[in-house]
């Protein structure tokens, strides 16, 4: 809990950088290496969870792309 607690503390950090108009994957934004470190349970924890916020609205500046990257992931875009 505290974990993932720490973990959107640093999404909503790395947000308030993102310029408008970008696009990126979780990953991406949190930082891959990082992200990379973290449990694979942790991150698709985090991502199924980042991705309800944003469809339901907690982040109104992010929309979910229809598309996903080379990776497969899911691409969100900052208005």
């Amino acid at each position: 809990m505290q974990e993932m607690k720490a973990i959107f503390t640093r999404i909503e950090e790395q947000l308030k950088k993102q310029p408008s108009e970008s696009q990126f994957s979780l990953p991406e934004l949190y930082g891959e290496a990082d992200w990379q470190q973290l449990y694979i349970g942790t991150r698709v924890q985090a991502g199924n969870l980042f991705r309800r916020e944003v469809l339901a609205g907690h982040y109104p500046t992010l929309r979910l792309l229809a598309t996903k990257d080379r990776k497969q992931r899911s691409c969100y875009r900052k208005v």
